[in-house]
């Protein structure tokens, strides 16, 4: 590896890589399953040199010095001035695949030598990915998501991980389950059409049921319960991770949280898979998420300076939109709100 790409993955990392940089550097980490699995490996270095000993505390120089030495580059790079107010916007984004390393360590059971995960397939930020399993599943995979696939897949087993969102068209399989292991669910199929949207940055697990029935399996409560929801043709299964859904739930059980869990029926069901053709749909998503949605789109930095503001919520849809400013200008029109945008990072605030 050459000291250019070197210290270029070290700034890519970070969030400080130039614009006329990254493209070059996205290339390198997509060209090659090796250099994904060290990509993954050194964002979970930075990240976990970034907040040692607390998470409210951040250490950016000491956390340049490791990534730097661990890549061998002789002279360190160091954060650039005024680093640190990025920091604390993009650190949402940053943590889409932090976790995903963290899920395969606990899966392969911390043994290097064998791995549970044999392959990991990743997609940029703004990019998009279509895949032909080795069973004949076809999967496609939305910005800024990792698949990782379980050592044996398509022989012995059909076990993947997910990180992100992915549509999936099961091949029909009685022998062998297809399931998505994801960080907090399992979901269980034999052969069906469904979306699975889990990033760790948002707040809502989303699973949608476009052919078939699919089984989600995990702790739907603070009981230290694991229950099982079943999910039918054009349903939909949402869970806020921050514990409240604002509409009247449609799931009652002993071991499920009603007030953070809710399964609808959709009108549109292939309105939840329309990313894969440029769709970009809104669902009672708070701005928070949207915000998160758009920065995987349009991949840029969003710092929304008003709490109350982030908590507004939107339904709608837009097909195709190139920019994103002409979202944020229709937003505008039913928010308080104003934006500025400086290179590829948004500051949006309150309107008095």
């Amino acid at each position: 590896m050459s000291e250019d790409i070197k210290i270029d993955l070290v700034n890519y990392i970070t969030g400080q890589i130039d614009p006329q940089h990254k493209a070059g550097i996205e290339q390198w980490i997509s060209e090659d399953p090796a250099h994904q699995q060290l990509y993954l490996e050194l964002q979970e270095a930075w990240h976990a040199a970034l907040f040692a000993g607390s998470a409210a505390a951040l250490h950016p120089e000491e956390a340049y010095r490791q990534l730097s030495e661990r890549l061998g580059i002789s002279a360190p790079a160091r954060p650039k001035k005024g680093y640190i107010r990025l920091l604390v916007a993009a650190s949402a984004a940053a943590a889409l695949l932090i976790i995903s390393l963290t899920a395969y360590r606990l899966y392969r059971g911390g043994k290097t030598e064998n791995p549970a995960f044999s392959q990991s397939i990743y997609v940029p930020v703004a990019g998009k990915k279509k895949l032909l399993l080795k069973d004949g599943t076809t999967v496609w995979l939305n910005s800024g998501s990792v698949l990782q696939l379980s050592k044996g897949f398509g022989v012995d087993n059909r076990t993947v991980f997910l990180e992100g969102e992915g549509y999936f068209e099961v091949t029909t399989d009685k022998k062998r389950v297809f399931t998505v292991k994801t960080r907090d669910y399992t979901i269980r199929d034999i052969g069906t059409i469904f979306n699975i949207k889990t990033y760790t940055a948002d707040t809502k697990f989303e699973a949608a049921v476009m052919e078939g029935e699919i089984s989600i399996e995990g702790k739907f409560s603070r009981a230290d319960k694991t229950s099982k929801i079943f999910l039918a043709r054009n349903g939909v299964l949402k869970i806020n991770r921050n514990g409240m859904l604002p509409d009247k739930p449609a799931v009652s059980s002993a071991y499920i949280d009603t007030t953070a869990v809710r399964i609808v029926k959709a009108t549109n069901i292939e309105d939840y898979a329309g990313w894969k053709d440029n769709l970009l749909v809104f669902d009672d998503d708070s701005f928070r998420d949207i915000a998160n949605k758009l920065q995987r789109k349009y991949n840029v930095v969003i710092r929304i300076e008003d709490e109350q503001l982030a908590g507004y919520r939107y339904s709608g849809s837009f097909n195709d939109v190139p920019a994103i400013q002409n979202i944020l200008d229709i937003l505008k029109e039913t928010t308080p709100m104003s934006y500025t945008m400086k290179g590829d990072t948004i500051t949006i605030r309150s309107k008095p």
